[in-house]
Formats: C-alpha cells, sequence, structure tokens
C-alpha cells in the first residue's frame, strides 16, 4: 500500500491465486497448507485463542447429482510480528470445483484421490499498531503528529515489513504450488513428490 498509511486499520498489501486443473488429493492440499501455517507462526497445533481450530471460518460442501463436489473453505490466520507495532493476516480461501473421486497406483498401492479443478487465493494483510497503544499516548493519538510520523519518518521501515509478509504469501503460494510440481520462483521445502516422475 502506498501511503498515507494508518493505524489500526489492516491493509491488503498482496494478494495471490493459483488455479489447478488434474487429478490430487484436496485432504492432503488442505493438510499440507495447515501444516505450513503451524510451522510459520501463524496457527498453533492446540484450541487455545490462537489454536487452528478458529482458524476456518467457513467450510461449506455441495454434492450435486452426478456425485461432484464443490467445496470452499476459509482460513483466517494471523501472527504476531517481532515488534508489536506491526501484525501480519493471512487470508487462504479454497474452492474445489467439479471434485470426483479416483483412485490411482502409486508404487503399486492404490491411492484415493480428486479429480477436479482448485483455486488458492492468498490475501496478505498488515496492521499497524494493533492493540491501540498510540491512541492511549497523549503526544502519539495526535492525527497530524501520526500521520507524519507514519508517511515520513517510518514509511521506509513499513515498507521493509511489507516486503517480510509478502515473502510469507509467496512461500506458501509456493508450497501450494510444489505441492502441484508446479514452477515457483521461491524455493519452499517439500517432502518426495506425490505422483511418480513421468518414464518411471
Amino acid at each position: 500500500m502506498a501511503p498515507p498509511y494508518e493505524l489500526n486499520k489492516p491493509w491488503v498489501v498482496r494478494q495471490f491465486s493459483l488455479n489447478f486443473k488434474h487429478i490430487f488429493s484436496f485432504e492432503y492440499l488442505y493438510k499440507r497448507l495447515h501444516e505450513w501455517l503451524i510451522e510459520e507462526g501463524y496457527c498453533e497445533d492446540s484450541s487455545g485463542d490462537r489454536g487452528d481450530k478458529w482458524i476456518e471460518t467457513l467450510y461449506l460442501e455441495r454434492v450435486s447429482g452426478n456425485g461432484a463436489k464443490q467445496i470452499w473453505v476459509w482460513w483466517r490466520v494471523d501472527k504476531p510480528y517481532a515488534n508489536p507495532f506491526f501484525k501480519f493476516y493471512l487470508d487462504v480461501d479454497f474452492h474445489g470445483l467439479n471434485l470426483k473421486n479416483e483412485q490411482i497406483v502409486v508404487d503399486g498401492t492404490k491411492v484415493d484421490t480428486n479429480k477436479g479443478e482448485v483455486e488458492v487465493f492468498i490475501t496478505a494483510k498488515i496492521e499497524l499498531d494493533p492493540k491501540g497503544e498510540w491512541e492511549k499516548n497523549f503526544v502519539l493519538k495526535n492525527r497530524w503528529i501520526q500521520n507524519f510520523y507514519l508517511n515520513r519518518i517510518y514509511k521506509d521501515r513499513i515498507e521493509q515489513v511489507e516486503n517480510e509478509l509478502v515473502r510469507d504469501g509467496a512461500r506458501l503460494l509456493g508450497a501450494t504450488k510444489q505441492y502441484f510440481q508446479l514452477e515457483s520462483w521461491l524455493p519452499e521445502y517439500a517432502a518426495p513428490p506425490f505422483h511418480p516422475k513421468k518414464g518411471e
């Protein structure tokens, strides 16, 4: 976001999207991205207020007459930054279209998968002063001082933190692409591929 920056109002820094149509496991994709969010500190594997049971704001599944499924999943996660003046947010949305159960053979073993299309949308947002500390300070709550400080003095630091958030979003997109074995410009560690390479 270009200035003017404001306090306590999350804004969208970058949006990423991916569309894939082939045979894949929706369940494994779901679990893989969930694990990535836990590893990166966007949620915890527990039931507390940062626990993973609170990240899913929507799960909707529709089954058509021919047995094909349509699935919507919305995750809303946040991550406190090292400096408490910043807070990162990631909105991750999945949309599975025309998903049908399919069995494939991998290394001589039958594996349940899905055939269809999936769209993944990632929105990276940032918030300044999420706890409202500046509003409690007599000097810092002045709008002119806030505007001058955020858009002149602290502008470069805000842009630096925005770039870190963009990197997180790109890495999550990279993990998704790696699952689908698509090219990614930012490497992300991956387990062995789900599908065998062609010719093996």
